[in-house]
Parts: C-alpha cells; sequence; structure tokens
C-alpha cells in the first residue's frame, strides 16, 4: 500500500510540474486543431500544453526558427523563461539538452522545412525530427534593407559563393549601398544567415558581424566597392565581413570607359597579364583597385 501511494504522489508531482504551458514564437506554422502562424510578438505567444505523458508535443511546419519560454510578456519577461538548444543535421532525432538561457538566441530549424517537436515536461531536453529533405545547393544570401520597401530578398543584391562559405557581391552602378539606409546581410527565410554591423559599418577592415543583431547596418558614404561575407564555424556565432571601398570583382564595369586598361601591381609595376590578384586597374583617366579571379 505504501509503495501504491508513494507512485501516487509521484504522479501528482509530475502532473503538478507539467501543468503549465510552454510559450512559442518564431517563423512557422504551428499546426493543432487550428493552424497558428507563429509571429515575434512575445506579448501574444501561441500556447502548447502538456500531453498525456506530460511532454511537450508539437509540429511547426514552414519553420526557420522558434523561440520557447515558461514566460509571457513583453521581450525582457519572454527572455527571463526562455529555453535554448542547438539543432544541427547531425543531431536531429536525438535528446538534445535544453538549457534556461535569457541571453541565447533562437532555436533554429537546420533548413526550412516541416519539424516535430517533443520537450521533455522538466524542460531537460528536446527532440526534433523532420520529414523535409535537406535542399541542394549552397544556401543564398542577400544584401537586404531600405534599397527595397519590403526588405525583400532581391535578385540583383544576391551575393556570390563557390563553396557555401565565403561570399562577394560587388556594390557597383544600380547597387551601390546609399549612406544612411538600413541593411543587414540574410538569407531568404532570415533564418540560419541573419547578420549586421550594429550600426555603422568599418571599411577596409575584416569585423565580426553578430548573428540576428537587433541593430541593422549603415554607411556613412555611399557605398561602391566589394562586400566580402565569411560564415562562421559554428551556427550563430559571429561571421567575418569586409568592406573594400573602390575594389570590383573583376574588370566587367570598367571596360566599357574610354581608352586602354593598364594594370599594375600593388609596387606600381605595370602587368601584361594579369593573373588572380589585386590589382590597380588605370584607363584613361580613371584609377581603382580590382581583384582579378
Amino acid at each position: 500500500m505504501k509503495k501504491f501511494y508513494a507512485f501516487a504522489a509521484a504522479a501528482v508531482a509530475a502532473l503538478s510540474m507539467n501543468a503549465e504551458p510552454l510559450y512559442i514564437v518564431g517563423s512557422g506554422i504551428l499546426q493543432g486543431e487550428e493552424a497558428v502562424t507563429l509571429d515575434w510578438t512575445p506579448a501574444t505567444p501561441a500556447e502548447v500544453n502538456p500531453n498525456g505523458e506530460g511532454n511537450y508535443e508539437f509540429d511547426v511546419n514552414d519553420c526557420v526558427a522558434i523561440k520557447i519560454s515558461t514566460a509571457v510578456g513583453e521581450w525582457d519577461e519572454f527572455n527571463a523563461g526562455a529555453y535554448f538548444a542547438e539543432i544541427t543535421e547531425e543531431n536531429l532525432g536525438t535528446a538534445v539538452a535544453l538549457e534556461l538561457n535569457p541571453e541565447a538566441g533562437n532555436i533554429q530549424s537546420p533548413w526550412k522545412g516541416n519539424y516535430h517537436f517533443v520537450v521533455a515536461g522538466d524542460l531537460s531536453t528536446i527532440t526534433v525530427t523532420t520529414d523535409t529533405p535537406k535542399p541542394e545547393g549552397f544556401t543564398k544570401v542577400y544584401i537586404r534593407g531600405g534599397m527595397d520597401p519590403n526588405w525583400a530578398a532581391l535578385e540583383q543584391w544576391e551575393m556570390h559563393t563557390d563553396d557555401g562559405i565565403t561570399y562577394t557581391f560587388d556594390c557597383a552602378g544600380e547597387t551601390v549601398i546609399p549612406a544612411g539606409i538600413e541593411f543587414k546581410i540574410a538569407d531568404a527565410d532570415w533564418g540560419s544567415i541573419n547578420y549586421s554591423a550594429g550600426g555603422t559599418v568599418t571599411l577596409e577592415e575584416e569585423c565580426e558581424w553578430n548573428y540576428n543583431d537587433s541593430v541593422n547596418s549603415t554607411v556613412a558614404e555611399d557605398f561602391d566597392g566589394t562586400i566580402t561575407f565569411i560564415l562562421p564555424d559554428v551556427p550563430q556565432a559571429a561571421a567575418i565581413v569586409r568592406f573594400q571601398a573602390g575594389i570590383h570583382l573583376g574588370v566587367e564595369a570598367i571596360e566599357t570607359a574610354e581608352g586602354e586598361v593598364e594594370y599594375f601591381n600593388l609596387q606600381g609595376v605595370r602587368v601584361a597579364n594579369p593573373e588572380n590578384g589585386l590589382y590597380i586597374v588605370r584607363q584613361g583617366s580613371k584609377v581603382s583597385k580590382q581583384v582579378i579571379r
């Protein structure tokens, strides 16, 4: 009889521990009796209650990222009860440690898709699975900002990559970034790639840009040149970004100007047949630095 009462007491304690709902904000569609489109409003989050086993189990379609919390309110209140785990392609389907971390970022899906989440009733672990196959090819990355009223991912602002790690973009002509315009470097879903300088861009130096920085980037003067963006090895860690004014990715931009094109190395020696590298290019009265590939 004592064993029965002990078991019953433990069951009641477990149910009490799991009685509170879990609050969710994010990007995706929470599935249930009625589908709920998630957003990033912590005062009115979606709500998930524990199942019969005391766990929190839910599906999010078109998921890019979510944030879960035991609290609701403004961001300070929501973040105070927020839990974080790093979900990667490698740990899909396994229980990953979940930790209370008000300073951590969002729980990011490895790629946009339909995901099933199981959060342990004691909030110690989270298990994530998906039936959405991993997309082929490299993630497309864009300069996104006030150059477009909707901050859309436009083809003309797409960065170039050969390896999915280092991306470059040539700001020239219609893609010169205007002074004072706010922008970020991000993927099409504002998902795993969403970076900002957190203020005015520093030119000519390799700088760390933070993931999901709430302060957008700006340039002090119209920027005409090359942007290099290098993804970190660890998701959501700082990326390396360099803005080089007056340097372009090739000679196409100046080949239409009048006069013969001349190339010089950085020591001022003329080069007849330039190979890969940085050169001083002169055409008529126009002189610029060019990266030849």
